[in-house]
């Protein structure tokens, strides 16, 4: 009985504490959400650059896209959501570009 209430207190620690953890590869300064960029000027932004944007979300504070780069490359990338730098690009588990410091 006593395994099976430290058992179950486990699991609802767990459920309750992955909301705050960010579950990407790359976590962005924390900044004011009201100066973040929208996603349609984020998206615009890349497809001026050259870019073919398909899904994008918030992750880690960052903004967090799933497209195609102007080279053809399939690619997950992480972008400052004040400014719109590029911070990370990954490929299918390799980091193709990190932003220094």
């Amino acid at each position: 009985m006593n395994l099976t209430l430290h058992t179950a207190m486990s699991l609802l620690m767990c459920v309750f504490t992955l909301p705050a953890c960010a579950t990407g590869l790359y976590e962005c300064a924390p900044t004011e959400r009201s100066s973040w960029l929208t996603q349609r000027e984020v998206t615009e932004k890349l497809v001026g650059e050259g870019w073919q944007v398909r899904r994008m979300k918030e992750d880690g504070g960052c903004w967090e896209v799933y497209g195609t780069t102007p080279e053809g490359q399939r690619v997950e990338v992480y972008l400052d959501p004040v400014s719109g730098e590029v911070m990370l690009i990954n490929q299918r588990g390799t980091i193709l570009f990190r932003k220094e410091g």
